[in-house]
């Protein structure tokens, strides 16, 4: 039985709703940059951070991206959040793809199948991570394309910016992909698993902010992934070697830990 087409089948609606939405939400706010460099909009702006706590502009991330007439300061301030939201959608097929068989009692039928539970594991998030890079790829495209319309960056330049943008977030996907897939274990139904997947991802991203505005919390950052890919940072530094090693030691413990709990899980019909 081939559970990976499976699956993809079970998801792709939800997955094109996504695309879809964020897509659109994506292009829009690029549309709307040229009118950032208005002279209004520039003092307008000004003002306003003028007035800003430093602390609360480090805290949202605006502590180096003011000024918006620059594309890469405002669409790497907007992407913040849409990659929170993102997050959320790479974090609830994860733990729905082995819990939800459970809970509509789809089990059934895959225990009639000859497949083991190491293979049905693998082939889920196989397919969840492909669903989740189609995404990335449509985002991608239409982030270039909204580059070239609406900014001054050439082509070499729109590609090499925005693929270091959703390389990024690709990282980090995989990252609550892998959290997602041993919560989808340790659950005993998926009721519930949305405000466990906001839990995860908003928790984290709150413990990041907590660990720009207070000096003694700075070692909470390290476990905040939205804090490992800042715009700014990223262009710069690119994402730190203590943060690839975190990233990678988390999919690394979550994934073998989810495989050997689901081996012995005694699964409910």
């Amino acid at each position: 039985m081939n559970v990976f087409r499976l699956e993809l089948k079970n998801t792709w609606k939800s997955t094109l709703k996504w695309t879809i939405a964020l897509s659109g939400i994506t292009f829009i706010l690029l549309a709307f940059f040229p009118s950032m460099q208005t002279e209004s909009m520039k003092e307008l702006a000004g003002a306003k951070m003028e007035g800003v706590d430093p602390a609360l502009l480090e805290a949202l991330g605006l502590a180096e991206l003011t000024d918006f007439t620059v594309v890469t300061n405002y669409f790497g301030y907007v992407l913040q959040y849409l990659t929170l939201a993102i997050m959320v959608f790479v974090s609830q097929i994860a733990v729905n793809s082995l819990i939800k068989e459970e809970t509509d009692g789809t089990i059934e039928f895959l225990y009639s199948k000859p497949i083991s539970r190491s293979t049905l594991l693998w082939q889920k998030l196989v397919a969840n991570v492909l669903s989740f890079l189609m995404m990335l790829l449509i985002l991608f495209f239409v982030t270039f394309i909204g580059y070239l319309s609406f900014s001054d960056f050439n082509l070499v330049e729109s590609i090499k910016e925005v693929g270091a943008l959703y390389g990024a977030i690709f990282y980090i996907g995989l990252v609550f992909m892998a959290i997602g897939m041993l919560l989808s274990v340790l659950l005993k139904s998926s009721k519930g698993s949305a405000g466990m997947v906001m839990a995860v991802v908003f928790g984290t991203f709150i413990l990041g902010i907590l660990g720009t505005v207070v000096d003694d919390l700075q070692f909470l950052t390290y476990i905040s992934p939205m804090d490992w890919i800042k715009t700014q940072k990223l262009l710069t530094d690119g994402i730190l070697i203590e943060e690839w090693l975190m990233g990678v030691l988390v999919i690394v413990l979550c994934l073998i830990s989810a495989h050997e709990r689901y081996k012995r899980k005694d699964l409910r019909c």
